[in-house]
């Protein structure tokens, strides 16, 4: 299991009362596998998601109690020292005494996590990127926090000089001419390959692929941005600092998985890691000067920007370069949501969540972000949690689906199983209330009465008070998660199967 999840309790601290979003969520992830949320609005999705990552508001939200195990790393390490709980006499409200220093540290070692092992596409792409930063300063942002060395190593490794550059930039010159994109992309990616820098490909053929000028003039051109991209002395000094500093933080990163992987802290090694961090920058203070920081960091910018378009064109942006030099208010819905794709899978990442990629979508662009999501599966292997309402994306696009309904988790199947064989009836409710091709005639039906109160949620099961079949032990004691098939567990009184003690 690459992610798994025990007995999650999230609650928020409102004037009114506590709300129980999540009380006791159960489930797994397997490697490679595409795991579905679903469930009414209100129901604790997102809740959850944001739980796993930890990006609950803090105040009023609370991850209570649970685990959270990423990769043998226990994600809540820690949890029970971050805040104190005393309930206020006479009302149903608690106050919360926080240890500020420990939820810093707590954020700390999941920045650790986050990106490179669990990326998110949020519900709102607009709300989770800076209206004020271009989208290529975004998205660079995430690839030297990942994948820096790499970027680093593909600028001081390459040889704008060889001796084979010369004939390949005249090869490319000419193949502009014929304006066959085709042609002229094979073209670039032989002059990346002789140069050692695959990113100069994408370079040369964005300058390229308007065909204008004549052969001579675009080979000049070519000449002069591969330049342009050859670093001074001085440049590939502060692009080795960097790499340095880079390597310190990645071993700061795997102290910080250490210590949630054994559950222990490991203060001496964090200190002496951040020192050396500090030691290094105070003993080259100079390269940030004005003046001089803009010139060390012209190659590094070079190349991140080209790495962007690179990561535009693999999620179907059109103008790839326009894009990344535009800021997110002068793109549409689909657009902002390929650059968030964009941006989860510049570190590919081993988990990725999907908080409703697909709802302010229309149809046809939402079919082009579950493909791109389906592409991801299959080249990196990663594992995908995706939250929607749309069972017909379910079906299309997940192995196996957990139904959640005011907090808990009542159902989990595969895919196929759950669609053939539902057994709660509230899940039986949901799939009765989608029209079918099979059946045109049949009367749609709607679940009676409304998501509970979470500040005061019914006893038992939560769903009894919209239950056909509901029954007095409904009203009293929580249902039990029963195993009823293979790999199919329902929270029901009206089955009877082994519990499930996953």
């Amino acid at each position: 299991m690459i992610l798994r999840v025990r007995n999650l309790r999230t609650y928020f601290y409102t004037y009114d009362g506590v709300v129980k979003a999540l009380d006791g969520v159960s489930f797994a992830i397997r490697q490679g596998e595409t795991l579905g949320l679903v469930g009414e609005t209100g129901c604790g999705k997102s809740v959850t998601a944001f739980s796993v990552v930890k990006l609950i508001s803090d105040p009023p939200g609370r991850i209570m109690s649970g685990e959270i195990r990423f990769r043998d790393v226990n994600l809540l390490f820690g949890l029970e020292h971050e805040a104190k709980f005393k309930p206020v006499r006479h009302t149903n409200r608690v106050k919360v005494r926080r240890s500020f220093g420990r939820v810093r540290l707590s954020q700390e070692r999941m920045a650790a996590v986050r990106g490179g092992g669990i990326s998110m596409i949020f519900q709102e792409p607009t709300a989770a990127l800076n209206p004020i930063m271009a989208v290529w300063d975004q998205i660079t942002e995430a690839l030297l926090l990942h994948r820096g060395p790499e970027v680093i190593d593909g600028i001081l490794g390459a040889h704008p000089a060889a001796p084979e550059a010369a004939a390949e930039i005249d090869a490319c010159a000419e193949v502009a001419r014929d304006r066959n994109p085709e042609r002229l992309r094979a073209a670039c990616r032989r002059l990346g390959e002789a140069v050692n820098l695959p990113s100069f490909a994408t370079q040369a053929f964005h300058r390229l692929r308007g065909g204008l000028g004549d052969a001579e003039a675009n080979a000049a051109d070519l000449r002069g941005a591969l330049r342009h991209r050859r670093p001074s002395g001085l440049q590939r000094a502060f692009l080795r600092r960097e790499r340095r500093v880079m390597e310190l933080r990645r071993d700061l990163r795997s102290i910080y998985l250490a210590e949630m992987r054994e559950e222990r802290p490991m203060a001496v090694r964090r200190r002496a890691a951040q020192f050396r961090i500090l030691a290094l920058r105070l003993r080259t203070f100079y390269f940030g000067l004005w003046g001089i920081r803009s010139y060390v960091r012209r190659p590094l910018r070079d190349e991140t920007f080209w790495r962007t378009v690179r990561l535009l064109e693999s999620v179907s942006i059109a103008n790839p370069v326009n894009v990344a030099r535009g800021y997110p208010h002068e793109l549409s819905g689909g657009m902002i949501q390929r650059v968030m794709i964009a941006m989860a899978l510049s570190a590919d990442p081993a988990l990725l969540i999907a908080d409703e990629p697909t709802t302010a979508l229309d149809v046809t662009i939402q079919a082009q972000i579950l493909e791109l999501m389906r592409d991801l599966k299959q080249r990196v292997g990663s594992s995908i949690l995706l939250i929607t309402h749309d069972m017909g994306v379910i079906a299309e696009v997940v192995d196996r689906v957990c139904v959640m309904y005011a907090g808990v988790v009542i159902e989990i199947a595969p895919v196929r199983d759950l669609f053939r064989r539902p057994l709660h009836p509230y899940t039986q409710g949901l799939l009765n209330s989608i029209p079918r091709m099979d059946d045109p005639g049949k009367r749609l039906e709607s679940i009676p009465g409304s998501v509970p109160n979470l500040i005061n949620p019914p006893t038992g099961c939560r769903f009894h008070p919209r239950c056909p079949h509901a029954m007095p032990i409904c009203k009293e004691q929580r249902p039990p998660m029963t195993v009823e098939g293979e790999d199919h567990v329902v929270a029901c009184y009206l089955y009877h199967g082994p519990e499930d003690r996953a």
